[in-house]
C-alpha cells in the first residue's frame, strides 16, 4: 500500500475511532444545565420565532436548534442522542475539512499528513462540543469547512470555492454569533482574492465587490433584530477585559491541555511557540514573496492565506473589543481559534515539506503523531464534560436513589446548579417516580423533599434535618435524605 491510501484509510479510521468516543459520551454523560433550554424551550417555537430570537438568550444558537427540531420532528423523540446527532455529525463535516485542508497544504503523499490531521482532532475541550447540544461543535465545523474552500480557492484559483467559503462563514457564524468575527475576515479574504486576481483592475473588481456587499447585507437584514435583542439585554458582555492574550489564547490552551503537561508545564511555553508558527509563516511567505520579485502569484500559497484567515479573524476580534466596548472571547465562545491555528500548523509542515533529508521528515512526523495521540490518551473522558462538568452524575444520583429506596414516588430537591439537568429528564418523562421539587437559587432548609442533592459547601446548612448518605465525584456534591 502506498504512503497515499494509507494516510487516506488512517484518517478514516481516526475519525471513525472519534466518532463512537463521541456517540458513547452522548449517551452516557446526562443533559447539561446549558443545553437544557434547548429542548425544553427553544424548539416549542416556530421556526421563525427561533431565528428571530423570541427567546433573546445566547443559548439560543440558532442553526444548531432549527438542526435539534429537525431532528426531532423526523426522530420523533426528545431523547438526548437526537438532540446532540447535529454536533456528532458535524464532525464528519469536520473531518472533510481536516482532509480538504491537508490535501492542498501538504499533498496526500506527505509524512506529514496524518500528524496535521490529528492535531485537528485531539482537543479534548473541541471534543466535548461535538457531543453537546450546543453550537460550538457545529460552528467549528463550518469554519474549518470555510477555510479549506478558501485554501483551496486561493491555490486552485477557483472562484467558486471563494464564493463557498464565504457562504459557509455565514453559516458558522448563524450557528454560533461568536464567529461574526470569523465572518469578517473570510469577507476580507474573499474580497482581497478578486483584488490581486483582476491586479487591482477597480473597474473588474466592481462586480464581486457588489456581489460580496449584498450578500453581506442580506445576512445583516437576516440577523439584525437577535443581535439587536442581544444588544439590548446586553448579553454580549461575556467574561473579562483583560486583553486579547489573557482573555482568549492562554485561557484556550489551558482548557486544551485539559489539566495536562503535555510536554511543557506552562502554558505560557505553548503560546511562544504558536507565536513562532506564525512568525516562521509570515518569514516564510516574505521570503517567498521577495524572491520571486513581489509577485502576486504567491498571495495563492496555502500558508499565506491560512496564516492571513487566524490574524485577520484576531484582529476583527481586537478591533470589535476596541470599538463596541465588549470582552474578549473566553473559553468556548474562542473555540474555533484552534481549528483556524492548526490550519497555520499545517501549512507549516507543508513548507517544511521542500526542505531535504529522508529520514528527518518521518523521524518527525512520527513524533508529531505520537504525541497527538498520547495526548488524546491521556486527556480525553468518557465520563467528564469541561463546562459545566458538574452535572455529570445525575444518572449517578439517580441510580443510587432508586436502588436504595425502594418506596417510591420519591422526591428530590436541588441545588440551582443541577437543576436544570434533572428537570430535562423530568420535562421528557424518563424517571415518573421522580418528583423533582420546584427550583431555589438558595437552600431551602423548610423543604419537605425525601433527598436533597448540594455542593458540598451547602451541606452544612442542611445537617439539621438531612444525613450525607452519597458521594459523588470525590465529594464534592453530596446527596443528602432527610432523617
Amino acid at each position: 500500500m502506498d504512503i497515499k491510501n494509507l494516510n487516506r484509510y488512517a484518517l478514516i479510521l481516526a475519525i471513525g475511532i472519534i466518532t463512537i468516543l463521541l456517540l458513547y459520551k452522548a449517551v452516557h454523560i446526562p443533559i447539561l444545565k446549558d443545553e437544557w433550554e434547548t429542548p425544553v424551550k427553544y424548539i416549542n417555537h416556530s421556526v421563525w420565532d427561533i431565528m428571530m430570537y423570541t427567546s433573546n438568550s445566547p443559548n439560543n444558537h440558532i442553526l444548531n436548534t432549527l438542526l435539534v427540531k429537525l431532528f426531532v420532528f423526523v426522530f420523533g423523540s426528545r431523547d438526548q442522542l437526537i438532540l446532540r446527532l447535529p454536533n456528532i455529525l458535524s464532525f464528519l463535516i469536520y473531518g472533510i475539512a481536516v482532509f480538504r485542508i491537508n490535501r492542498v497544504v501538504l499533498k496526500e503523499d506527505s509524512y506529514f499528513f496524518i500528524p496535521a490531521s490529528l492535531f485537528f482532532m485531539v482537543n479534548p475541550y473541541l471534543l466535548d462540543f461535538f457531543g453537546l447540544c450546543r453550537g460550538y461543535g457545529l460552528s467549528s465545523s463550518l469554519a474549518l469547512l470555510s477555510v479549506s474552500f478558501m485554501v483551496s480557492g486561493y491555490f486552485y484559483q477557483k472562484e467558486r470555492s471563494v464564493w463557498a467559503a464565504l457562504g459557509l462563514s455565514l453559516l458558522a457564524s448563524y450557528a454560533n454569533f461568536t464567529l461574526l468575527v470569523f465572518w469578517g475576515a473570510v469577507t476580507l479574504m474573499a474580497w482581497f482574492y478578486f483584488m490581486i486576481k483582476e491586479g487591482g483592475n477597480l473597474r473588474k473588481l466592481i462586480r464581486p465587490t457588489l456581489v460580496i456587499l449584498v450578500v453581506n447585507l442580506l445576512y445583516l437584514a437576516l440577523i439584525a433584530t437577535p443581535i439587536l435583542k442581544m444588544q439590548s439585554t446586553d448579553e454580549f458582555r461575556f467574561w473579562t477585559s483583560k486583553g486579547f492574550y489573557y482573555d482568549t489564547i492562554y485561557p484556550l490552551i489551558e482548557y486544551s491541555r485539559s489539566g495536562r503537561h503535555m510536554i511543557f508545564e506552562k502554558s505560557h511555553i505553548y503560546s511562544v511557540v504558536i507565536f513562532g508558527i506564525i512568525l516562521a509563516n509570515l518569514i516564510y511567505i516574505l521570503i517567498r514573496l521577495r524572491k520571486s520579485g513581489w509577485s502576486r502569484n504567491y498571495l495563492y500559497h496555502p500558508a499565506f492565506v491560512t496564516t492571513a484567515i487566524l490574524l485577520l479573524t484576531a484582529l476583527v476580534n481586537i478591533v470589535q473589543c476596541m470599538l463596541l466596548h465588549t470582552p474578549n472571547l473566553h473559553g468556548r465562545t474562542a473555540l474555533f481559534f484552534y481549528p483556524l491555528f492548526i490550519s497555520v500548523f499545517a501549512s507549516f509542515l507543508g513548507w517544511l515539506n521542500h526542505f531535504k533529508g529522508s529520514l528527518v521528515k518521518p523521524a518527525l512526523a512520527s513524533v508529531l503523531a505520537i504525541l497527538a495521540v498520547f495526548h488524546l490518551a491521556d486527556s480525553f473522558r468518557l465520563n467528564w464534560a469541561r463546562d459545566n462538568f458538574f452535572d455529570v452524575n445525575t444518572f449517578d444520583v439517580v441510580r443510587y436513589i432508586d436502588e436504595q429506596y425502594q418506596v417510591k414516588p420519591v422526591s428530590l430537591k436541588t441545588s440551582w446548579l443541577f437543576y436544570h439537568s434533572f428537570d430535562y429528564y423530568r420535562y421528557i418523562d424518563k424517571y415518573p417516580w421522580l418528583e423533582l421539587k420546584e427550583y431555589d437559587e438558595s437552600v431551602n432548609i423548610n423543604t419537605d423533599a425525601k433527598f436533597y442533592y448540594v455542593p458540598a459547601a451547602d451541606a452544612e446548612k442542611l445537617i439539621p434535618t438531612y444525613e450525607v448518605v452519597y458521594k459523588p465525584d470525590n465529594e464534592r456534591w453530596l446527596l443528602m435524605r432527610k432523617k
